[in-house]
């Protein structure tokens, strides 16, 4: 059973080290950027940033906002499992245990999937997103939006 808690400043060097071992993750999320001003670039959001600890111990790191500025409706930003836990059924979990935190006061998860990234794309379509439309961010990089129901 995973267990999460919120992310701590000591939790940043962790961070850093899972997303050494995720290069595309790494180049896609972090750009130029280090742990620590990634964190800050997403504190105006508001959202949470958990720790998911199995046996007392760190194995992924999620990002979710209940109300984004886009829409008022909740987005899941990122989940990222270390390595060694890879391919356990984590990052389902942890999509499905933030879907449920969410359900009783909405009823969809939006998330935005780089066009290009056909390996997330195809993974949270198996967790339940479906492709909603395509957008372009401020930087014109395209986008597929992908919404979850939650009932």
């Amino acid at each position: 059973m995973l267990k999460n808690r919120p992310f701590e400043q000591d939790d940043l060097s962790w961070l850093e080290e899972i997303a050494e071992a995720h290069p595309v993750w790494k180049k896609e999320e972090f750009g130029e950027k280090d742990a620590e001003s990634y964190m800050i670039s997403y504190s105006m959001y508001n959202g949470s940033w958990l720790v998911w600890e199995k046996d007392g111990l760190p194995v992924a790191v999620s990002y979710h906002l209940e109300w984004a500025p886009s829409n008022g409706k909740p987005w899941l930003g990122t989940v990222l499992v270390d390595p060694a836990e890879e391919r356990k059924g984590h990052a389902r979990k942890i999509i499905e245990q933030i879907g449920q935190s969410l359900q009783d006061k909405h009823r969809a998860l939006f998330t935005a999937v780089p066009i290009d990234r056909n390996e997330w794309i195809l993974f949270l379509s198996q967790c339940g997103f479906e492709q909603l439309k395509t957008e372009k961010d401020e930087a014109d990089k395209p986008y597929i939006i992908m919404v979850k129901p939650l009932v």
